[in-house]
């Protein structure tokens, strides 16, 4: 009898919306693996703000190439305030009320982005006698220490601090995307042996499938900027991004190379108004912006631009290292990247598949584009290939699928 597998995860998507896709990722490979996978997700879009749920509805269930989604309905919200907290507590309430009457499931996995997420994660492993494993999205209250949402020793601290070390007591597993998180998670007095890494990560087969394909989506961008040299940004565009490093090193581009090459900026967030004005601002003829595309057009949009690029900002949390699936998505297309932070794990110099420099170095950022737009296209394409090498090495999907199934099967060592 094949195992009954539950994802928990507040924002999971499945690859025909823009984002982050990857416990669809990874539930598709268990379900070709012989597995049951359901993944339960707020039917709330939060990039995008939109809801997929007709009115009245509580939850909807739909399948995906195999996989189960339960769309449950959340409250709405607009901006980071009082109602997304509210948003994330529906999230935990309904879900709780909603899952519990499925059918026993034999391991539930439950993702932070916030911890409640874990809490109910735990109630329904209780009550339904499956195994518990909690994975690690963002350190809490750690990340927001470090990025100066919370302050260390008051009472919200304390409490989440409380909170993480029942949860990390209590999980069979505690799966990390941060490198070197086990480092902190051990230094709550928890077991090695029951951390494990499974990074973010791209399906290399699904991938390959569709750089081909060049959806009307992505037609449109790309006939914007026909025979310009495009440098494309494919992501979220909140604080956490240092996206003023990319539109600051613009304009230094600009001022050397003129229009010759173009800044794709591709994606949504809370900071998209205030970076739009700011190339105005700054004149700037060579940044364009553009909504999210689906994960099923990254592929093909990835194939048709020159470079690509990240930038982050400088934080004390990045000493756990980095999972972004936007650098995996770049080095799966063997392009370029121009990376611009201070981590502990620096992918793009570590596999060559691009340049690097500090965070906030936007004429560092600048020269590396101009240098990479000097080079050959052989000599790109070489850079680009070894990126690509070093994510099927380490980040194929298929891979990381493997450690997931140990830990559902009780061998996480």
């Amino acid at each position: 009898m094949k195992k009954r597998v539950w994802i928990l995860n507040h924002y999971a998507i499945p690859p025909t919306i823009g984002g982050i896709t990857r416990h669809f990722d990874y539930a598709k490979e268990l379900v070709k693996r012989g597995y049951d996978v359901t993944i339960f997700a707020s039917s709330f879009d939060h990039k995008q703000r939109v809801e997929m749920l007709e009115k009245g509805s509580k939850f909807k269930i739909e399948d995906y190439s195999g996989v189960g989604f339960v769309w449950i309905k959340t409250t709405p919200y607009k901006k980071n305030d009082l109602k997304r907290v509210i948003n994330i507590l529906s999230f935990a309430k309904n879900l709780y009320f909603i899952a519990k009457n499925f059918e026993k499931p034999d391991t539930i996995i439950a993702s932070s982005f916030h911890p409640l997420t874990w809490v109910v994660g735990y109630w329904l492993s209780k009550k339904k006698k499956a195994d518990f494993v909690a994975e690690v999205r963002d350190l809490w209250p750690q990340s927001g220490i470090d990025l100066g949402a919370f302050k260390e020793g008051s009472l919200i601290v304390r409490l989440l601090r409380r909170l993480e070390k029942f949860i990390y007591t209590k999980a069979k597993y505690v799966i990390t995307v941060l490198p070197k998180a086990d480092e902190y998670i051990q230094s709550l007095g928890i077991s090695k042996e029951k951390i494990v890494h499974i990074s973010n990560g791209c399906d290399v087969e699904r991938f390959d499938s569709l750089k081909d394909s060049v959806p009307e989506e992505v037609k449109k961008i790309l006939d914007e900027h026909e025979g310009y040299f495009k440098a494309c940004y494919l992501g979220a565009l909140g604080k956490a991004n240092a996206m003023e490093t990319i539109i600051e090193a613009a304009k230094y581009v600009q001022e050397k190379v003129d229009d010759r090459i173009h800044f794709l900026i591709i994606g949504d967030g809370p900071e998209k108004e205030k970076l739009e004005r700011m190339a105005k601002e700054l004149n700037l003829a060579n940044v364009f912006f553009y909504d999210p595309v689906s994960k099923l057009s990254v592929p093909g949009l990835l194939e048709r631009v020159d470079i690509t690029l990240v930038s982050m900002h400088n934080l004390k949390v990045y000493r756990f290292g980095i999972s972004l699936n936007k650098l995996f998505d770049y080095l799966c297309a063997a392009k370029p990247i121009v990376f611009a932070g201070n981590v502990a794990n620096d992918i793009v110099k570590d596999s060559g598949a691009g340049i690097s420099c500090d965070a906030y170095d936007s004429k560092g950022f600048a020269e590396g584009i101009i240098k990479l737009y000097e080079m050959s296209e052989d000599e790109r394409k070489r850079m680009g290939q070894k990126g690509r090498e070093y994510v099927e090495k380490y980040h194929d999907i298929k891979k990381l699928a493997d450690r997931l199934e140990q830990i559902i099967n009780g061998d996480g060592n």
